[in-house]
């Protein structure tokens, strides 16, 4: 079992994707109970009555999440390059998923790069952010959340759950923020690409959090220099039109 380094842009398109309809819902939700709370008196009285013959406790709460598979539903189609790459159907990456302890998806959200450690076992999502806010998790929670949805939909598409004998709606996923004790973190606003890098360096070559003592903003610098001169060394000459 190994750890397959993914960075395969067409998935990071499906969860930008699946983040415009989360804002798109929460908008309308949003619009929805603005909606609600004005009107004329009679009819915010009339509510009131309403609410209180069908509410029993009177207290009511809405799950907006209920309705969430409408918009990213299981059995989406990932395109045909993704699910070459999970079934393991690439000639740069000839091994599936299933075979895999853990994916690193690299996420580009507006502005910023964070790491997405998939760790299939147990059904985690580790999110590495080399800006965490002052308590020291990442406000960028629900900005990635989408991947939480993007992947179940698409390991049940190529056939993973199936292979591991898994009931996909058993296994949800969940999300849990790499702290910044754990983590180094960037104290410029360009750095995260390289801070990023560094972080899934780490990983593959199995080094245990915390890795403030192994790098820091210090040691960016000569890790962008080591980088550039890495590709520049071994770096093939691309052929494309």
């Amino acid at each position: 079992m190994q750890t397959n380094l993914n960075i395969k842009w067409a998935i990071e398109m499906d969860i930008l994707e699946a983040m415009r309809k989360i804002e798109k819902f929460e908008q309308a939700e949003k619009e929805r109970l603005q909606q609600t709370e004005t009107g004329s008196p009679q009819q915010k009285k009339d509510r009131k009555t309403k609410s209180k013959k069908i509410s029993d406790p009177p207290l009511h709460g809405v799950n907006v999440w209920e309705d969430y598979p409408k918009f990213v539903p299981l059995n989406y189609r990932p395109s045909p390059d993704i699910l070459r790459h999970v079934t393991g159907h690439d000639l740069l990456y000839p091994q599936p998923w299933w075979e895999m302890d853990s994916v690193l998806i690299p996420c580009h959200l507006p502005g910023h790069w964070v790491l997405c450690h998939v760790l299939f076992n147990e059904g985690k999502v580790l999110l590495f952010d080399s800006l965490n806010e002052r308590d020291g998790t990442s406000h960028r929670l629900k900005d990635v959340r989408a991947i939480l949805y993007v992947l179940p939909s698409l390991l049940n598409h190529a056939g993973y759950y199936e292979e591991m004998k898994m009931d996909p709606h058993a296994s949800p996923f969940t999300v849990q923020s790499m702290r910044s004790e754990l983590i180094p973190q960037q104290d410029d606003g360009y750095s995260c690409g390289v801070f990023l890098m560094k972080y899934a360096e780490l990983i593959l070559a199995g080094v245990k959090t915390p890795w403030n003592s192994v790098f820091g903003q210090k040691d960016i610098k000569g890790i962008h220099n080591a980088i550039a001169i890495d590709i520049y060394t071994n770096g093939q000459p691309c052929n494309s039109p």
